[in-house]
C-alpha cells in the first residue's frame, strides 16, 4: 500500500461553531472522512485529537483550531495548532484522585509511546504534534 504524500487539514473558527464544545466531535469527523471507518488507527487517532482540540478549548482559550494528519512510513503525525494565546505549555499533570479531568495528556504520552511535542510558530501559535506509530 502506498503511503499518500498528505492527508487533510481543517481548520475551524471557534466563534463560528454554535457550540465550541463540539469541536472535539467534528475533529473526531473529520479524521473518519479521512481515512475511513475501517481503518485500523483511526479509533486511537480520533481519541489524540479529540484530548489535543478540548485542550486548546479549554486551556488556550482559541478562537481558531487547525488539525491536520500527515503520515509516514513508520508514524502519523497529528497536529493541533492554535493562536497560541495561554502562555503555559502543554505537559502533563498529575490530577487528583477524584478529579474528571486532567489525564488526556498522559493517555496522549502513552498512545505514542512518548512521541509528542509543543512548540510555538513564528506567529506565536502554539503547536501540538502527535506522533502515532503505524
Amino acid at each position: 500500500m502506498s503511503i499518500p504524500p498528505f492527508t487533510g487539514i481543517r481548520v475551524w473558527s471557534v466563534k463560528e461553531l454554535h457550540d465550541p464544545h463540539v469541536l472535539p466531535g467534528l475533529a473526531r469527523r473529520e479524521l473518519l472522512k479521512w481515512m475511513g471507518r475501517e481503518h485500523p488507527a483511526l479509533p486511537d487517532l480520533q481519541l489524540i485529537a479529540s484530548e489535543l482540540v478540548t485542550n486548546a478549548l479549554l486551556h488556550a482559550r482559541a478562537t481558531w483550531v487547525r488539525m491536520s494528519l500527515t503520515p509516514s512510513p513508520d508514524h502519523w503525525e497529528l497536529t493541533v495548532t492554535d493562536p497560541g494565546l495561554a502562555d503555559s505549555i502543554p505537559i502533563p499533570r498529575c490530577p487528583d484522585v477524584d478529579e474528571k479531568h486532567g489525564r488526556g495528556l498522559w493517555v496522549i504520552d502513552d498512545l505514542t509511546l512518548g512521541r509528542w511535542d509543543t512548540s510555538r510558530g513564528l506567529a506565536g501559535d502554539r503547536i501540538v504534534r502527535a506522533f502515532l506509530p503505524r
